[in-house]
């Protein structure tokens, strides 16, 4: 297989509605797109949604590493995925996914099905970004009335009113849509416990980077307040603390959560996330995708 055509593009998107998590508000986003061809004529399509919160690099350094990157494949030094990976995971996982996608086309399946998956119904969530505890409900009915039976909240500003605004969702929504949470690192220990004893009749399933990240006594100490709650107790997960496959394999042997959100942009691309689902299932943690 030898590259022959490798260009690079971005797209300026106004979202619908300005998001705010707990260090900031969105109104827009940028994406960078990946395109790749052999000199068979098959094809390979990639793309980047760099964060400096999230992947730690600026769209600018995202968009030169990845006209960097199609230099390099079409020179066919597919091993330069590895060193953008360090500083630039998006750029890595645009370029790893049109490779993954062109070797596919090759053997003429999709590519889950090359990776050995079954095609099945998975269950996707919506997220609700830090609004008052009225927005938070009108956003949830509309969601639920569109069709979505998981809704993902964001929070970490304010522990009392996050828990407020769980337990508004359920009593509005009833016991049949599943709530996550997100702190996007936003708690201290104690306000995190604070969250979780407010919120724990509203049955959330699953809580998301209650602590700062690289701060394990934090996180042991989040650890401790959940289990200091009756079950059901929602499952603990690491996001920003579990970036690439090195942070996964020290949280899984601390065993301090419960599982691992898996993001191909900050950990570069499908093959470094299928390293990490291979490690988590070893150490019997959960994954959530996104």
């Amino acid at each position: 297989m030898r590259i022959v055509e490798a260009h690079s593009w971005g797209v300026d998107f106004k979202l619908r509605e300005p998001y705010t998590i707990a260090y900031e508000t969105y109104d827009a986003a940028t994406n960078l797109f990946v395109h790749i061809r052999d000199e068979d004529g098959h094809e390979g399509f990639g793309c980047a949604s760099p964060a400096p919160e999230v992947t730690h690099e600026t769209v600018s350094a995202c968009r030169t590493m990845l006209a960097d990157l199609c230099t390099a494949v079409m020179e066919g030094e597919d091993g330069e995925l590895a060193s953008a990976c360090a500083a630039t995971p998006a750029a890595a996982a645009a370029m790893d996914m049109a490779l993954h996608d062109l070797r596919a086309r090759m053997l003429g399946v999709p590519v889950y099905a090359m990776l050995g998956a079954e095609y099945g119904a998975v269950a996707t969530s919506i997220t609700i970004g830090i609004n008052d505890l009225e927005q938070t409900r009108s956003l949830g009915r509309r969601h639920v009335a569109a069709g979505f039976r998981a809704l993902k909240v964001k929070g970490g500003l304010d522990a009392e009113l996050d828990g407020a605004r769980m337990l508004a969702l359920r009593a509005d929504l009833g016991d049949e849509v599943e709530l996550r949470f997100d702190a996007n690192e936003g708690y201290r220990p104690e306000e995190a416990a604070s969250f979780l004893e407010t919120s724990w009749p509203a049955n959330v399933a699953v809580v998301e980077q209650l602590s700062p990240r690289d701060d394990p006594e934090a996180l042991a100490a989040v650890r401790g307040a959940l289990h200091a709650q009756p079950s059901p107790r929602p499952a603990l997960l690491a996001d920003e603390d579990a970036v690439g496959v090195r942070d996964v394999a020290s949280i899984a042997a601390a065993g301090s959560v419960d599982g691992v959100v898996v993001k191909l942009m900050k950990c570069g691309g499908i093959a470094a996330a299928l390293e990490i689902d291979s490690l988590a299932a070893r150490a019997s943690l959960r994954n959530m995708v996104s």
